[in-house]
């Protein structure tokens, strides 16, 4: 005879099952690649027409998917067992960040929410999750966070550099290029362009131009100059190059632990058969010296 609930039981049973094989990671890949597809193909589609909105319902249906999928994850573990898990963790931020592309459908007509777009971009934090399925993304994930940790005294060296740069050229340049060095927020950004080595000599000759066209003294010539060479130097080539050799050491520090670790095995191993040849030497000494109670052989 069946006990009392016993129907129950076996249908709740079956349903944790059927939803637990509906977050596997298997079904979380496939709709992740799904959403990735979708949100890739709406960019090529006008807005009302019929693809733009078979492609917009299956991105909003792949985000119930994904708070449908933290939701059960919570009710099966419990929220400290859910939080115990850094990918878990992760995952919640970007459900999170992406949640106002459901105000999307109740927003339509809405011409004041002029911010909706910024927030429709969260959706784009959904790709992040593709990470969690990189060969070694916890090592890597790690290793950036080292190099980020390792490189915060550089980036605020480079940042306080920029600003000194920046509000130099601002008091030197700033009458001169306003569009550029006209105010300090301006000259920050440039100088920074200039720190990346992306299109640095057009701010020269763009000041030299503006000198030679207002008659300006000759002298000024020579300033630009020293002084945009100067940047580069110190900013982008010693200054990124720096930053770069300090990061990327960090990254590859694993591998070097590694490597100091089988260095290290193979010393003590060396190190250990060193004693036992001097051991064994000193035996072999030891048995092939006659000692003195030994009676010298006769004749």
């Amino acid at each position: 005879m069946c006990s009392a609930g016993g129907p129950h039981q076996v249908l709740s049973a079956k349903t944790t099952k059927l939803f637990d094989r509906l977050i596997s990671e298997r079904w979380v890949m496939s709709v992740i690649l799904l959403n990735t597809l979708v949100m890739t193909l709406g960019g090529f589609y006008p807005a009302g027409s019929r693809e733009y909105f078979i492609v917009h319902t299956i991105d909003y249906l792949c985000v119930l998917y994904y708070i449908g999928e933290a939701g059960w994850k919570i009710h099966r573990l419990g929220w400290k067992g859910y939080r115990s898990f850094g990918w878990n963790r992760f995952d919640f931020l970007v459900t999170l960040l992406c949640l106002p592309v459901l105000l999307e459908p109740l927003t339509n007509g809405v011409h004041y929410l002029t911010w909706l777009p910024v927030f429709r971009a969260g959706r784009l934090f959904r790709l992040l999750r593709l990470l969690r399925f990189i060969p070694d993304s916890l090592g890597l994930a790690q290793g950036i966070v080292r190099a980020l940790k390792a490189s915060v005294g550089v980036f605020l060296a480079l940042a306080l550099v920029n600003l000194i740069f920046a509000l130099s050229a601002h008091f030197i340049f700033g009458t001169i290029a306003p569009e550029r060095f006209g105010d300090p927020a301006k000259a920050v950004y440039s100088i920074f362009q200039i720190f990346t080595l992306e299109g640095w000599n057009e701010f020269p000759e763009l000041i030299e131009q503006k000198i030679i066209d207002g008659d300006l003294n000759g002298g000024w010539i020579h300033i630009t100059r020293v002084f945009f060479g100067a940047a580069v130097l110190v900013g982008g080539i010693l200054g990124f190059s720096m930053a770069n050799a300090v990061f990327i050491d960090e990254m590859t520090l694993d591998n070097n632990r590694a490597l100091e670790q089988k260095v290290d095995v193979l010393t003590r191993e060396v190190r250990d058969l060193h004693r036992l040849l001097e051991r064994l030497t000193a035996e072999d000494i030891a048995t092939a010296t006659p000692t003195s109670s030994e009676e010298p052989p006769t004749t």
